[in-house]
């Protein structure tokens, strides 16, 4: 018994490591933590570390998968690709498939950190189509990738693509009701008209934002909002809209905005011509603002107090200076944007290659099971083909030997129909026979003698048949199989001595019966049986009882000795017939 349970226990086995991975409870908490709160699940990684380093390699890879994920969300940056390497390389070849876009996707974002925008960018589209492959049903990760290629793009100067990225992010956004993503994407696509020097549509989409923002009551969206509207407000030199702006969005600055809101400030105040306060925010900006922030701030804040020295050569020097310095600017922005487009272009290059080769393969792929469906087809249709010639053969022969043993039956009886026709006609001329002597007188007497013989021959095995049959219907084995025929089932077997000694006994009354027969069908055992006792003239439930066979199976066994022997399909009754007359 438990041998038989082995497969089905092997099954099981089997079935369950097919299925999904099934993570630790703490690995899928961290998770869950690392988009909320990467703090606390950095912390949880850590205190795991240890006691993943002897787990399954899917949950070691798993956690370190984890461990990037917190670190980006916690804005950590990363200064080498060696830990997602092995993790993307796993995911591609052999891990859970539902994790690979994942890994794409933070891929991308460590190759952005490190300065390799290609191969980012890359990442990111390899992020996209492994996110079709698994049914495209987490958008929440396909608009975080629309984003990181617009910002891409942004960064790199292409605004336009970047613009239209956008609108496909905000689309996924309004597709999975994300008002958050939503919130961000009107933002940045602002940002893109004002790169555009669209300045119409600057306004509208902050102001959509910030309507958003508000309905959900996130104060640090409705405050991010207001300083990007104070620096348009500020553009547009609109500076009581930018003062109320700029005065909501200084109360509570978050870590990730004060970059963007301090340099607003500073622009604001410095342009209303408050220094002290612009000056002020400058050097908050030092402090803590990016190094793009930094930059503009010690440029401000040097020019500041060269112009207070009053030293017109210091000035002057400075003012060259400024002009170099933008005049540089300006060549390698020209060149960065021919880089990145020629990159862009490379890229998508790179892409649609990938696609043709793809395409190609399945393709290829295509024809190989087109030819092979083809190859088979011809197979089948030719295989079909000699079947039913061997059919038609084999029936072509069986007609041709049913014939044949037809075509002797009638010469044998038209030989001895012929020789007694000629024997009456030779006896009626018997008395102009003995008046004369001449030669062909004699002829007609040997020749009446001869045709005596051969009739006195056929009378004698005729007689010696009819004792032969005689015999077999009187004997002791015939009454023996007639008593067993009428007895109850299960008593009217026969054994095969006497199933032996029954076809002596059929050979002697019939001599060529068993010869033909061969000759028609080659039955086998049962059909022997069955016509020997149809020549025997024993009805088909008596045989049926002698043989140990279902009334059914003696009709069956009737039916398929008559295809057998003609080669066509007929009824029991049929065959009966050609079993009597052999």
């Amino acid at each position: 018994m438990k041998v038989r349970l082995l497969p089905w226990v092997f099954m099981l086995v089997l079935l369950a490591s097919c299925g999904p991975v099934r993570y630790p409870a703490p690995l899928r908490t961290a998770d869950s933590l690392a988009s909320a709160s990467p703090d606390s699940a950095l912390a949880l990684l850590s205190r795991l570390a240890a006691d993943t380093a002897d787990a399954p390699l899917a949950c070691r890879m798993y956690h370190r998968l984890l461990c990037i994920k917190a670190a980006d969300k916690a804005y950590i940056p990363h200064t080498s690709d060696s830990l997602i390497r092995p993790v993307l390389h796993y995911y591609i070849n052999k891990g859970d498939p539902r994790l690979l876009p994942e890994a794409y996707y933070y891929a991308g974002r460590v190759y952005r950190d490190l300065g390799n925008d290609l191969q980012a960018l890359s990442c990111f589209q390899k992020a996209l189509e492994s996110i079709r492959q698994n049914g495209d049903v987490d958008t929440h990760l396909k608009g975080l990738v629309y984003s990181q290629r617009a910002t891409l793009y942004a960064y790199r100067k292409m605004y336009r693509e970047a613009l239209d990225v956008y609108r496909a992010t905000l689309e996924i956004s309004v597709s999975a009701c994300d008002t958050v993503g939503m919130v961000y994407t009107l933002r940045d696509m602002a940002n893109m008209y004002r790169e555009l020097h669209r300045p119409d549509s600057v306004l509208p989409y902050f102001k959509r934002a910030k309507r958003m923002a508000d309905r959900l009551r996130r104060t640090d969206l409705s405050r991010m909002m207001q300083s990007q509207l104070a620096g348009a407000y500020l553009e547009a030199q609109a500076y009581d809209s930018a003062r109320a702006a700029l005065t909501e969005a200084l109360q509570d600055v978050e870590c990730p905005s004060r970059s963007v809101v301090y340099s607003i400030a500073a622009h604001y105040y410095r342009a209303i011509g408050e220094a002290d306060s612009a000056d002020f925010y400058y050097r908050k900006l030092l402090e803590t603002g990016t190094v793009y922030a930094k930059e503009k701030a010690y440029r401000a804040l040097t020019e500041r107090l060269v112009r207070q020295s009053g030293n017109s050569e210091l000035a002057k020097l400075f003012d060259g200076w400024l002009l170099c310095t933008d005049s540089l600017k300006t060549l390698r922005r020209k060149a960065e944007g021919l880089k990145a487009y020629a990159d862009y272009d490379y890229l998508k290059n790179e892409q649609e290659n990938v696609r043709l080769k793809e395409r190609n393969s399945r393709y290829l792929y295509l024809i190989i099971i087109g030819a092979t469906l083809i190859i088979a087809l011809l197979a089948v249709v030719v295989a079909i083909g000699q079947y039913y010639r061997r059919i038609k053969q084999e029936k072509q022969e069986q007609q041709r030997k049913y014939l044949q043993i037809i075509s002797e039956q009638q010469k044998e009886k038209k030989m001895l129909e012929a020789c007694l026709r000629e024997k009456k006609e030779l006896e009626t001329m018997q008395h102009e026979i003995k008046k004369s002597d001449g030669i062909q007188d004699m002829k007609k007497r040997r020749r009446l003698e001869l045709i005596s013989h051969v009739l006195e021959q056929n009378r004698i095995e005729a007689e010696e048949n009819e004792e032969a049959q005689d015999a077999l219907m009187h004997s002791a084995l015939y009454a023996e199989l007639l008593r067993r025929a009428h007895s109850p089932r299960g008593e009217g077997s026969v054994s095969s001595e006497e199933w032996n000694a029954l076809q002596q006994l059929l050979t002697a009354a019939h001599p060529h019966f068993l010869e033909r027969l061969e000759f028609l069908c080659a039955p086998n055992e049962n059909e022997l049986h069955v016509s020997l006792l149809l020549k025997l003239l024993f009805r088909p439930a008596d045989i049926a009882r002698l043989t140990g066979l279902k009334p059914g199976s003696v009709s069956s066994i009737r039916v398929r000795l008559y295809k057998k022997a003609t080669g066509e399909s007929g009824t029991a009754d049929m065959w009966d017939q050609i079993v009597l007359s052999l």
